[in-house]
């Protein structure tokens, strides 16, 4: 490739890189401006958004003042006249037939005085906590979520009313009227969405659901999409609630197709505008070079001559100035130093035939120091080399001399390699038996938090087992005594397996004891369990469980049954009979659940068997469940008749000789209590 033509490839590459390095940082600065303009918006719509609300909360709190200053409204309240406490909100400016409008009034008691709107009328509109805050004369105003797809803007006053105390006023709108206002004022589409991504209300649904996007509502973001031939600018921000945390997020979404199609013009132009400036910049300096070029051309001819021996070729010249005219000296220079180079190589030749066979004699020496494989090898290449190329003793050792190297670097590469795994698989395992010990350790520790024996009571009689299906597992049993005729029984299966569900479990059960010693419900204790675990469930863990306080004096045994199995009551005469379900959700699913509770009386020698679903989902080698029936069976064949340890000792067994020899797919618990009345203090079993 001739000279002129490699500079004009590094100058063309030159402008190639100089290109690619200012569409590079244009790209940068784009991404630059597009994250400060997306931090912008999301602190513009984040202040616009707390402006809307302030307002709103505003004007409720004013309807709120004039509905306390209405002589009519507590009077028709005092009497509960339904329609007289309508007419005198509407003169207040609420109307309660709205189905956009929430009103309630809440005593002293936590009991709902008035609910009318478009609300539940069994349970308040605020939060335990916001509703201790309110009766204490605090307000509160803001954003509460009062149902799975349903958000509003409310504010409260605290009023005395005659006769029934103090009591507080709430009075809320739905935020889709406030979300309205806020699209308006950026002019964009919006969508309000809960936690669990649920759309509250939005002003454009059809946009919302062709979008689909995937955000994380607790925080703010800003991205682009492309819908439909469309760019839209996605901004989300975190919607805050009257308790302080993210209930939702506010989702916009402006169309910003025109902007982004006149910087893609703008651009497109630039772009080829300079590929234009860069071709025609190509064509003139080739053009010039070749120009330049051409006496140095004739002068590299005559100089190919020489390079081929032909020393009779000679170079006419004018002058001595000029770039011709110092070739041809240096030429003429050249022709002495050829033929003396010549008479230097045949002497450096004989030289170097003599080193050749010293070196040869110390490569054989120096063969015995590597393996005996490839020193064989070696010595095999030194002979063949010898006879192959009598004639070059250099090029023959430098042959050899590759090789015998290269064998001596791989053999030092093969021992360092082995030196490095050695010290990795020493390392590994040391931190694999730390591992061990620690999770072992994690294994104790679970297990002694679990009650060991129950203290002699002969009114009743409780047995425990637990068996992880790894070293730590997220069953737990609990029973404990609530007061000195009250006895507390749990069994709960917490999802997922290992650490996080043995963490989850450990938290639960803790939060579950602590609750029961001042709730005495089961459905009151379970409920504030739930609000408890539910509120800030960052891994989505729930909690299956059977709750139920006995009564041990009367037999009466009230329960609360959140998604778990249904235990057996096993009868003394041997019937066998499932306690039905209450029909609640798993605990930390779903904030502000309310659970039901039933009841039941055991009648001396009864026996209750609850257990986690590692029972009847045990599965043996063929992929086959343990079942049900088959549970169910095994309790008909004398369960009242066996010990209430030997019953759990039954039913492990039992599970254990139907896997036959299958690994443990869940963790396994049961809990066995057996009734046996006041009056009779003698034990059965």
């Amino acid at each position: 490739m001739l000279l002129r033509t490699r500079i004009t490839l590094i100058v063309a590459l030159g402008f190639i890189v100089l290109m690619l390095g200012i569409w590079g940082a244009t790209t940068l600065r784009d991404r630059v401006a597009d994250t400060r303009e997306g931090e912008v918006a999301i602190a513009g719509q984040s202040v616009l958004w707390r402006e809307i609300v302030a307002f709103q909360t505003s004007n409720l709190s004013r309807i709120l003042e004039r509905v306390d200053g209405s002589t009519a409204f507590r009077i028709a309240l005092g009497f509960s006249d339904r329609p007289g406490i309508a007419a005198a909100l509407k003169e207040a400016g609420v109307d309660v037939n709205d189905a956009d409008t929430a009103f309630e009034v809440v005593g002293a008691d936590r009991e709902l005085v008035f609910s009318a709107g478009g609300t539940s009328h069994n349970r308040s509109i605020l939060d335990a906590g916001s509703l201790d805050h309110a009766l204490k004369g605090e307000p509160i105003s803001g954003l509460r979520q009062v149902a799975a797809d349903r958000i509003i803007v409310l504010a409260t006053r605290t009023v005395v009313l005659p006769g029934k105390g103090t009591a507080v006023i709430v009075l809320g709108r739905d935020a889709s009227i406030g979300l309205d206002r806020f699209a308006r004022g950026i002019g964009a589409s919006t969508t309000l969405v809960t936690l669990r991504g649920r759309v509250a209300a939005s002003t454009d649904m059809r946009l919302w659901d062709r979008a689909k996007l995937d955000i994380t509502p607790r925080r703010a973001e800003a991205a682009r999409i492309a819908l439909d031939g469309h760019s839209y600018n996605v901004t989300s921000i975190p919607v805050e609630g009257i308790g302080g945390g993210s209930i939702g997020a506010l989702v916009s979404l402006s169309d910003t197709t025109e902007t982004l199609q006149a910087s893609s013009f703008i651009r497109k132009a630039a772009i080829a505008g300079a590929i234009l400036i860069v071709v025609l910049g190509v064509i003139g300096l080739n053009v010039f070079l070749w120009y330049s070029f051409r006496p140095l051309e004739e002068a590299i001819d005559v100089l190919q001559a020489l390079s081929r021996g032909d020393t009779s070729v000679t170079v006419e010249h004018t002058g001595a100035a000029d770039e011709i005219g110092r070739i041809a000296s240096a030429v003429v220079a050249l022709r002495g130093n050829v033929q003396a180079l010549a008479e230097s190589r045949r002497q450096r030749e004989r030289i170097r035939r003599r080193q050749g066979v010293v070196i040869s004699s110390e490569l054989k020496a120096l063969a015995d120091s590597i393996d005996p494989t490839d020193r064989e090898e070696v010595l095999a290449l030194l002979a063949n080399s010898a006879r192959l190329e009598q004639d070059d003793e250099l090029k023959r050792v430098a042959r050899v001399l590759h090789d015998l190297s290269r064998r001596i670097v791989e053999q030092h590469t093969r021992l360092s390699s082995m030196v490095v795994e050695l010290r990795e698989a020493l390392v590994t395992k040391t931190k694999l038996a730390g591992l061990q010990q620690e999770l072992e350790i994690a294994r104790q520790v679970q297990l002694a938090i679990l009650p060991k024996e129950f203290p002699p009571d002969s009114r009743v009689a409780v047995h425990g087992q637990m068996t992880p299906a790894r070293e730590v597992g997220g069953d737990f049993y609990d029973y404990f005594m609530v007061d000195e005729r009250t006895l507390g029984f749990v069994v709960a299966d917490v999802s997922g397996k290992g650490v996080p569900a043995a963490l989850f479990m450990a938290i639960s059960r803790t939060l579950l004891r602590s609750t029961a010693l001042f709730e005495r419900s089961p459905s009151g204790c379970v409920r504030r369990l739930n609000d408890l675990l539910a509120v800030e469930n960052e891994q989505m863990l729930f909690v299956t469980l059977v709750y139920g306080v006995l009564d041990l004096d009367t037999g009466r045994v009230t329960y609360v049954n959140a998604g778990h199995n249904l235990p057996y009551r096993i009868r003394r005469d041997g019937e066998v009979s499932t306690v039905p379900s209450t029909k609640g959700m798993a605990v930390a699913v779903m904030e502000g659940f309310v659970y039901m509770e039933s009841s039941f009386d055991l009648t001396p020698g009864d026996t209750l068997f609850l257990y986690t679903d590692g029972v009847t989902e045990a599965f043996d080698v063929d992929e086959n469940a343990y079942g049900e029936r088959r549970l169910e069976t095994l309790l008909a064949t004398g369960a009242s008749d066996w010990s209430v340890p030997e019953l759990s000792e039954r039913v492990l067994a039992s599970v254990h000789i139907f896997e036959r020899g299958a690994p443990q797919a869940d963790d396994i618990t049961c809990l066995t209590l057996r009734y046996f009345g006041d009056k009779n203090p003698k034990r059965i079993g």
